[in-house]
C-alpha cells in the first residue's frame, strides 16, 4: 500500500470522507479501514498524465508518492480530472509559498499539511486540525487564504 509511512498515516487519519450511501453524512475514518478500489480507468489521456507528472514533481519530496504510484491512484479515481484540479491548486499554493523558504522537510510538510487539509475543510477549520512544527500562525493563515477552491471532503464508497 502507498500509505505506509507514519507521516502519510497521520495525514490520512485527518481526511474527512463522505459516505456514498448517505452523502449528508461526513465522518473521519481510520486510514487502515480504507481499502484501495479497483482500477476504473485502464489508461488516462496524455494531457492528464502530463498534469499528474507536474503535481507529482511538486509533492513527491513530501509525500513519497512517485509518478507511477500516482498514476495508479488516479486510475482508481471515479473522477480523476476533478481530483487532479484539487491537487493542482494545492501545488500552486505550495510552490507560491515555498519560493522563498521551505528549505527543510519540516517546513515542506507543514505547507503540505495545510494545503491538504484546506482542500477538505473551510478556512476557519484548518488550523484546529493541523499541528504546525515550523510555520507561524500568520504564515499558516497566509497559506490557507491562498487556496481558492471550495473545500471538498474525500469520498469513500461502501461496498
Amino acid at each position: 500500500m502507498y500509505f505506509e509511512s507514519p507521516v502519510k498515516k497521520y495525514l490520512l487519519s485527518l481526511l474527512i470522507v463522505s459516505s456514498f450511501l448517505n452523502a449528508e453524512e461526513t465522518k473521519t475514518m481510520d486510514p487502515n479501514d480504507i481499502k484501495m478500489g479497483p482500477v476504473l480507468h485502464k489508461t488516462l489521456p496524455d494531457d492528464l498524465l502530463n498534469r499528474i507528472k507536474s503535481v507529482t514533481d511538486v509533492f513527491e519530496i513530501v509525500d513519497g508518492i512517485n509518478y507511477k504510484q500516482s498514476v495508479n491512484l488516479y486510475q482508481r479515481d471515479l473522477n480523476p480530472e476533478a481530483n487532479l484540479v484539487i491537487y493542482e491548486e494545492m501545488a500552486r499554493v505550495y510552490k507560491e509559498f515555498c519560493e522563498t523558504r521551505c528549505s527543510s522537510q519540516v517546513e515542506r510538510m507543514d505547507v503540505y499539511k495545510l494545503t491538504l487539509i484546506r482542500s477538505m475543510f473551510k478556512e476557519n477549520e484548518v488550523l484546529q486540525r493541523v499541528d504546525l512544527n515550523s510555520l507561524s500562525q500568520q504564515e499558516a493563515l497566509s497559506i490557507i487564504k491562498s487556496y481558492k477552491l471550495k473545500a471538498e471532503p474525500i469520498a469513500v464508497y461502501s461496498e
